[in-house]
């Protein structure tokens, strides 16, 4: 019965949504065609179960826990900093800004099962365009990637630079995609008008 209440309160909760007509940093390691759809559409995906919005709580909980133990510690100067770069329609959050011993650095939290995280020696690959992403827009070029093991909330970080081979296929990618956009535009706006010359000749 409390499952039945939990699941169905899970499922008629308002989904948080995310802003179209923009690129989001952790979805940039994602195919042209996907971000050119979800520029228009929007990328929040179809419903999830119950399941996976636990999943997902789980996840913010993990964000939120470790975000509290950082600024009590007296080194987390902000949390949830927005992230926008205006030339490359760039708009997200990363999860916060540390300074340790008078250098700042970009914070980026991910929560993963012992599977992953015992066979992790280096960041993932889309995790390093995400905070590379979030170090440019901020202008920060340095930052670190904890990782918390679901299982058994062991811990693992790694500190980085922001890294140029990372960054500028993502920025380009990024370009390439912008140019698909002015044109699709350009072709809709010059659609829209051949129909409405040609709805005004044939009714006047």
């Amino acid at each position: 019965m409390i499952l039945k209440i939990i699941d169905d309160y899970l499922r008629k909760r308002p989904k948080d949504q995310r802003a179209i007509r923009c690129f989001h940093p952790s979805s940039l390691h994602k195919p042209e065609e996907y971000l050119l759809k979800a520029y228009f559409e929007g990328d929040n995906g179809a419903e999830a179960s119950p399941r996976v919005l636990r999943i997902f709580d789980n996840g913010k909980a993990t964000h939120e826990r470790l975000q509290k133990y950082l600024k009590e510690a007296g080194v987390l100067l902000q949390a949830e900093v927005p992230v926008i770069n205006a030339e490359y329609e760039i708009r997200g959050s990363a999860d916060g800004i540390v300074e340790i011993g008078g250098a700042k650095g970009v914070l980026e939290i991910k929560s993963i099962n012992s599977q992953g995280f015992y066979g992790l020696f280096e960041p993932k690959a889309e995790h390093l365009m995400q905070i590379n992403v979030y170090m440019f827009c901020s202008g920060i070029p340095r930052g670190v990637l904890l990782y918390e093991n679901k299982n058994d909330q062991e811990i693992k970080e790694f500190l980085l630079k922001q890294d140029s081979g990372v960054l500028e296929p993502v920025l380009e990618k990024i370009r390439r995609v912008q140019k698909q956009i002015e044109k699709s535009v350009v072709d809709n706006q010059n659609l829209f008008s051949k129909y409405w010359t040609e709805a005004v000749d044939n009714t006047w």
